[in-house]
């Protein structure tokens, strides 16, 4: 079942047009440097988007120019760490055909201040449904965890989710309607 939604909500945003996603990143960025996700952060967990991800090269930028530190994720095995991220940052494509840091220092996960989540579907819930195996929830789901705000077209939002124990739920969501924390 979740397959299926999965492929559903991919197929979606991969059919939004590079326009419509150019329109979509700079609304995002404004969104996130407007807000007081970055006032007090000092490093920020960012994403490269692959498959109709909102990307965030746009917002990444921004944080650049305002002097915040960034980091992505790169996986190795079963386990993901953040690794920082600078416009002098090497990447090569993974199994995934993600872009993530070929040699870069890791990024302690206590020192995250605000994470910036890609995602598949979301619920006004929190409920985030990811690519499947679990990266971003089993990283996060100690309670001393930084402010997860999920990144996402409009058109990726779901009116309900199955989730399980093990899924970490969103502190909000990002997208082109502006940023919406989750009650």
């Amino acid at each position: 079942m979740s397959d299926n939604i999965r492929q559903n909500f991919r197929a979606a945003r991969r059919a939004l047009s590079k326009e419509t996603q150019r329109e979509h990143a700079s609304a995002v960025k404004n969104a996130v440097g407007d807000s007081f996700l970055i006032r007090q952060a000092t490093v920020i967990g960012c994403y490269l988007a692959s498959d109709g991800e909102v990307d965030l090269g746009p917002t990444i930028k921004l944080f650049w120019e305002r002097k915040i530190a960034t980091a992505v994720p790169n996986v190795r095995a079963d386990s993901m760490s953040f690794c920082a991220y600078t416009k002098d940052t090497d990447t090569a494509e993974s199994r995934w055909g993600i872009r993530e840091p070929i040699a870069s220092s890791t990024i302690d996960s206590n020192d995250l201040g605000v994470v910036l989540v890609p995602l598949v579907a979301f619920t006004d819930q929190g409920q985030r449904l990811g690519r499947g195996r679990g990266y971003y929830d089993r990283m996060f789901k100690s309670s001393c965890r930084p402010l997860l705000i999920g990144v996402a077209h409009e058109i990726q939002r779901a009116r309900k989710l199955t989730t399980t124990e093990s899924d970490v739920l969103l502190d909000g969501v990002v997208s082109e309607n502006g940023l919406v924390m989750v009650p």
